[in-house]
């Protein structure tokens, strides 16, 4: 295994979520079958502003991970389940070609460093797309592929491995 500092681009599709403004939504309770969450640019539980009732058009996949560009600037987390998003929320979607596989544990691994990257960014010097593509990570590379093995060895020694093995049987 080698780490090596890599283009964010060159790992992720970066791409807009499917927006809307939360106003534009019915609100209901998490509890509710029909309830997702709404992704916003807060810097805290998971980047879930609201739980809302689907609308079909307006549902972005889950599996990736998501970015504010403006509000908390640069909040980074990873959206195991389908969900809807307000404005400035960015997916990074995983390159097949680059992840063997791509789950929660190799997303919970990737987050901090993107998170590190991107920490400079703030509203007076705002992250923008084009900025996004120029971050550069530190990954560890085997092959010119991500090295799932390591980050598996290295998560599974977390304390709290157990809890983060279970987040997608889990619903937000």
């Amino acid at each position: 295994m080698k780490e090596t500092k890599v283009l964010l681009s060159d790992f992720f599709t970066i791409t807009g979520a499917i927006q809307t403004d939360k106003i534009n939504l019915t609100i209901t309770d998490k509890s509710s079958p029909d309830a997702m969450p709404f992704i916003g640019r807060s810097g805290s539980n998971n980047g879930v502003v609201d739980y809302v009732i689907r609308k079909d058009k307006l549902v972005n996949a889950g599996n990736v991970i998501t970015i504010a560009l403006d509000g908390s600037t640069g909040s980074t987390f990873y959206q195991h389940h389908e969900f809807m998003s307000g404005q400035n929320i960015w997916k990074l979607v995983p390159k097949e070609d680059k992840f063997p596989e791509f789950n929660h544990i190799i997303a919970l691994f990737i987050l901090p460093s993107i998170r590190k990257a991107v920490k400079g960014y703030s509203y007076n010097l705002g992250l923008t797309k084009t900025r996004l593509l120029g971050v550069r990570i530190l990954m560890p590379m085997i092959d010119g592929a991500v090295d799932v093995g390591y980050i598996y060895k290295y998560m599974s020694k977390l304390r709290n491995f157990t809890t983060i093995v279970e987040i997608p049987n889990k619903r937000l």
